[in-house]
Parts: C-alpha cells; sequence; structure tokens
C-alpha cells in the first residue's frame, strides 16, 4: 500500500462550518472538508490524506471486489454507520441501521408471479404514474431472486454515466450527503437558533437512495444495470420508499426521504413530491392518508410541512458538481487508457477499461481525481494513474 499522507477516521468538528448564505447551502463544500474523516482532499497543489492500493492491469477485481477492498469506501460506510449510531429514538436507530445491513428489497414478498407485476403496473399506469411507452412490466423491478443483489457497499452512486457510477460509489455519495446535511442542521442551529429533528434528517439522508443496490446491480461487463423511470424520477427513488413503507418505517421519515429529489416548497413541486408518494404506496398497497404520508385530500404534504425534508433535499445536492465531475475524469481516464496502456477502441467500449475505472473510482473517487485535473492538470492525473495501475 502507498500512503500519500494520513487518514484517520474522526468526529467533525461543528466549530469549522462556514457561515452560510441561501446559495451556499445548495453546494457540497458547506463546511471545512479538511474535518470530514477519511476524506481524500487534493487542495492547491498539494495531495493530502491519501491512500490506494496499487494493482497489476492484469489482475484488476470485478466491481463488488473493488468496493470491498477499497479503503476509502470503507470508511465512508463506516462514517454512514457511524451517523446512523447518533439517532436517539432507539426503534428508528435500529430500522435505519437493518436496511444498510440488509438490502433485500423484501416487498417483492407480494409480487410473486409476473401476472402480481402487471396488476400494480397498470395501477399506476392509470394513475398517469408511468410513462408506458417507455416502460414495460418487465422492467418495472429490477432481477431479484430473493437474495441480496449486492451488499450496500458495493453500489454505485448512481447509474454508469452519472453521479459516483464506480463501486461503492454510493457509500461515498450517502456520506457526503450526511455531512452536508449535518452541517445545515448545525448552520441552522448557530445562525437561527433553533433545532430540527435530526433523527429524522440522519435516518432519512442515510436511505434515500437504498434501492441503489438493487436497482444498479453490477454487469458482468462491469457496467451497471440501466435505470428506468417511476413517476417522472429515477425507479430508485420510488422504490426505495416502497422499501421504506413496507418496513414500517415513521411517515415523518418517509416524507423527508421522498424530498431528496425535490422539495414540496411551491404548488408544482409539492405535487411531483405527491406524486411519489402516491407511487410507492400505490406499489406498497398502503393508503398513504391513513399511513400519514398525504393529508386528508390525498394531494398535499401533511400541515404544517417540517424543515427535515427541505434538509435532506438540501443535502442531496452532491449530484451537481459530482455527476459533472465523472464525466470529465472518465475522458482523462480513456486518454490515459489509450497512451499509457495500449487500449484499443474495443478495449475502451469493453469489460477492461471498466474494470480500470472502476478500480481506480473505488480506490480515490472522481471527485478526487477531478479537483486533481482541475488544479494540477493532466499531468498529474495521468502521474496518479500510474502508480494506482501498475503496468
Amino acid at each position: 500500500m502507498i500512503k500519500l499522507g494520513s487518514v484517520f477516521m474522526s468526529e467533525i468538528s461543528r466549530r469549522n462550518f462556514f457561515k452560510l448564505g441561501a446559495s451556499a447551502a445548495l453546494g457540497a463544500a458547506l463546511f471545512n472538508l479538511e474535518t470530514l474523516p477519511n476524506t481524500a482532499l487534493a487542495k492547491g497543489n498539494a495531495t493530502k490524506t491519501l491512500k490506494f492500493t496499487p494493482i497489476s492491469i492484469k489482475n484488476l477485481p470485478n466491481a463488488e471486489t473493488a468496493a470491498k477492498k477499497s479503503e476509502l469506501i470503507n470508511t465512508s460506510l463506516n462514517y454512514i454507520k457511524t451517523c446512523i449510531s447518533k439517532i436517539t429514538d432507539n426503534n428508528l436507530r435500529t430500522k435505519t441501521a437493518s436496511f444498510i445491513e440488509d438490502t433485500r428489497p423484501t416487498f417483492m414478498q407480494m409480487y410473486p408471479s409476473s401476472n402480481d407485476v402487471t396488476n400494480i403496473y397498470n395501477k399506476l399506469a392509470d394513475e398517469n404514474l408511468l410513462n408506458t411507452s417507455i416502460i414495460s412490466p418487465e422492467q418495472l423491478f429490477p432481477s431479484y431472486n430473493g437474495q441480496k443483489p449486492q451488499d450496500f457497499i458495493s453500489g454505485p452512486g448512481s447509474g454508469y454515466s452519472s453521479h459516483h457510477p464506480y463501486p461503492g460509489g454510493l457509500c461515498t455519495h450517502t456520506a457526503a450527503n450526511l455531512s452536508i446535511s449535518e452541517g445545515i442542521v448545525n448552520t441552522y442551529k448557530q445562525v437561527f437558533g433553533y433545532e430540527v429533528d435530526n433523527n429524522i434528517v440522519l435516518s432519512a439522508q442515510s436511505l434515500h437512495d437504498l434501492a441503489k443496490p438493487w436497482v444498479f446491480q453490477w454487469n458482468t461487463d462491469g457496467t451497471s444495470f440501466t435505470e428506468y423511470t417511476i413517476a417522472g424520477t429515477g425507479a430508485h427513488h420510488i422504490l426505495s420508499l416502497v422499501e421504506a413503507i413496507h418496513r414500517n418505517m415513521p411517515a415523518e421519515e418517509i416524507v423527508a426521504q421522498a424530498c431528496a429529489h425535490n422539495h414540496p416548497g411551491s404548488p408544482k413541486d409539492e405535487e411531483q413530491v405527491v406524486s411519489w408518494i402516491k407511487a410507492a404506496s400505490i406499489i406498497a398497497q398502503v393508503n398513504p392518508i391513513k399511513y400519514g404520508l398525504l393529508d386528508t385530500s390525498g394531494t398535499k404534504i401533511p400541515y404544517p410541512q417540517h424543515q427535515e425534508g427541505y434538509i435532506v433535499h438540501l443535502g442531496d445536492h452532491d449530484w451537481v458538481l459530482s455527476g459533472f465531475a465523472a464525466t470529465k475524469v472518465v475522458e482523462a481516464l480513456k486518454e490515459i487508457a489509450q497512451k499509457d496502456y495500449n487500449f484499443s477502441s474495443n478495449d475502451l467500449n469493453g469489460k477492461l477499461f471498466n474494470d480500470f475505472r472502476n478500480y481506480i473510482g473505488a480506490q480515490v473517487s472522481y471527485m478526487y481525481l477531478h479537483n486533481l485535473l482541475a488544479q494540477n492538470g493532466f499531468g498529474e492525473l495521468r502521474s496518479l494513474i500510474n502508480q494506482i495501475i501498475v503496468k
């Protein structure tokens, strides 16, 4: 193992947050990143706190192994678990932790046959919550055999062309979101003098992408499954809500979790959040009004709206930068793969390059690599890749 600087897991200092304006709350830099436990940080011309394990180009592992052997991914998962341990409600803490340990979509026990799936598909279509020209009944749910689709640790942060699309990207994405969300909670406490329900924030943010290990399973060629949409958003969002409902999570947590993809601050935006809750409730086969997810009209979030959902939404804006960063880094990795490792055009579009980019991403993250490229240039990025992947 090559060690550059040092990496240690520690508590975040709550005295190091920047004072925020409203626009700053949308960014990932809500606090001094040097206080984030075990986070690789490229700053200026110096590379700090970076650990990686070199590997031969001939021995690149599959996606799940790449994640499980990465210190970055393991420490990100430990940070998520540390955040969950801060939940003071014993029942909520135990339930939240159980989702991280068991990634099975247990609600699928309600859909043992293709006829059952078709029936619920038709109900969603009748409510205009599906685009039947894009998604078929066979595409409503990803493949599932009753076992864990994969462990939480190895799931990507999103689709293969989106944010944190490497093995373990789900852990780095969720850890970043939790830090950002706690930064907002503490900012509101310091500036405005009040506290929201941090238990709900921590639980909802930890679980906002809980279906991604299922939705984005790894293919044998190193890519991940293609995602379809339900109710106008990525299926993982709806299916995460379904599983939370099926496992009887509190209504307040589910509503906050539903807000991850949008805030309900205007009639149009609220309508979208309501549609996601409706879609999830249909699949989970519950009445969203009786559950407490919608008001008595069935068209609005229960009044008065709580702030936790807005904070979860603000905290889930890591994708604004990380999606762009991933695109640019993958472009640069293709150039390096051709110049330094003699990848052919076929290699760049197949398993070899996918394993190459997956291992690199899991070791140091595309965020680190993009900042290194932006601050220090292509040569520094190329040099680091040559240290991670040995010819």
